[in-house]
């Protein structure tokens, strides 16, 4: 059975010219990102509204707080089908909308083949409207990076007159599907910024103090899927062949929730020394705890377009050792506050830790009041937003 369409006001164009965004559900992180774009869309006197293919997706289980949304949005009727995993939303109700609508800028977001977005960026839909897709692949990410399918991304990449984003791994990655001539708008995710922060002293005494964690042992904490593509096992087998005087001082903390987790536990009960804590699925306050107790974020993900997890620990004002896989590395890692692993093997990981490790705590801190200020230049939220709003203005017909 098709959806219902559920909307928070009618459409219809105002004197205002509109940005439209078309994505597939409301996210907890979108939500706040579209406030801060509706506010910097609104002081250039423009306007924002937003389409959802679906309120929801079986394999998302977010806490929604619809409420909060400051601009008007609508969910729009279709059917949505779940093929091998793949939840593709087909929405022909988006063909009236945006006709009622007449946006001046569509940015569509999700997955390039979602049939409801291949329709919204056809020309004899949307006239002169000014077509944006919003692109988080690069190449260490795409699934089918030559062959058939590869070519229909392509065709369908053609048909926008600019692509938006996060990183500069997407926009070589979109250039080289697209063409040199393809405009191309920054647009990095974002996160919480107000609650994922650097802690005060007392907090971070706080929660080491409620995890156990004394003061002389390093906290090598990763947030991830505990699945091969997040190189959870690369990492922990990296952290095992630590030399033992090394080792004895710290604990490696793997949150999150995925197939390999049994495996984790059982070796790390069979670990001689150090410790390995896998303490499973965390809310928000859960994770960002762990944060604050800890001296170091890892990633050792093999496939990851821009993970928001290196993000939050870089407001949080940690060092970062990320893969070079990871989408905005280079936007995030530099030498003065993390370290790259440009392989994920155990043995590349073991010597990327010992490095840091080696390093002075008094080091340690400085990289990561490094990590904040790169996070607050390149990701707070007003801030992308202002500087999306200022470049879609530049020149995409804005008048």
């Amino acid at each position: 059975m098709p959806s219902e369409s559920l909307a928070t006001e009618p459409t219809g164009r105002g004197d205002k010219p509109e940005l439209v965004v078309l994505t597939n559900t409301p996210t907890p992180y979108r939500i706040p990102f579209f406030n801060a774009l509706h506010e910097s869309l609104q002081a250039h006197g423009a306007a924002l509204r937003v389409f959802y293919c679906a309120l929801r997706e079986p394999h998302r289980h977010w806490e929604l707080r619809l409420d909060e949304q400051a601009y008007p949005w609508q969910v729009l009727a279709g059917w949505h089908p779940s093929v091998g995993g793949w939840h593709p939303h087909l929405n022909p109700s988006v063909v009236p909308e945006l006709r009622r609508a007449r946006p001046r800028w569509i940015l569509s977001a999700g997955a390039w083949n979602l049939p409801t977005v291949l329709l919204a960026a056809h020309h004899l839909l949307t006239g002169t409207t000014y077509r944006i897709f919003w692109s988080e692949g690069h190449e260490k990410s795409v699934l089918h990076p030559s062959g058939l399918i590869a070519a229909v991304r392509r065709r369908a990449l053609r048909a926008y007159d600019a692509v938006a984003v996060p990183n500069e791994a997407s926009a070589r990655f979109v250039r080289s599907e697209t063409g040199e001539q393809t405009r191309v708008l920054l647009l990095p995710n974002t996160v919480d910024d107000e609650f994922f922060r650097q802690p005060t002293q007392a907090e971070r005494t706080t929660a080491r103090k409620y995890f156990g964690v004394t003061e002389d042992r390093a906290v090598i904490l990763s947030v991830a899927q505990l699945e091969d593509r997040k190189g959870i096992l690369e990492l922990l087998s990296g952290y095992e062949r630590l030399p033992d005087q090394l080792r004895v001082n710290t604990v490696l903390v793997l949150v999150g929730e995925g197939s390999f987790r049994s495996v984790l536990e059982t070796r790390a009960r069979a670990l001689a020394s150090g410790e390995v804590r896998v303490v499973g699925h965390l809310d928000e306050s859960g994770v960002r705890e762990w944060l604050w107790a800890a001296d170091v974020f890892a990633l050792a993900t093999k496939l990851d377009p821009n993970p928001l997890s290196v993000i939050e620990a870089a407001f949080c004002g940690l060092p970062l050792i990320v893969s070079r896989q990871a989408g905005n590395v280079g936007e995030l890692v530099q030498d003065v506050n993390g370290m790259v692993l440009e392989r994920i093997d155990p043995e590349h990981v073991t010597a990327v830790l010992q490095r840091f490790l080696m390093r002075r705590r008094e080091t340690w801190r400085a990289m990561g009041e490094r990590s904040m200020g790169i996070a607050d230049v390149g990701f707070r939220r007003r801030n992308v937003a202002r500087h999306f709003v200022e470049e879609l203005m530049a020149g995409s017909g804005s008048g």
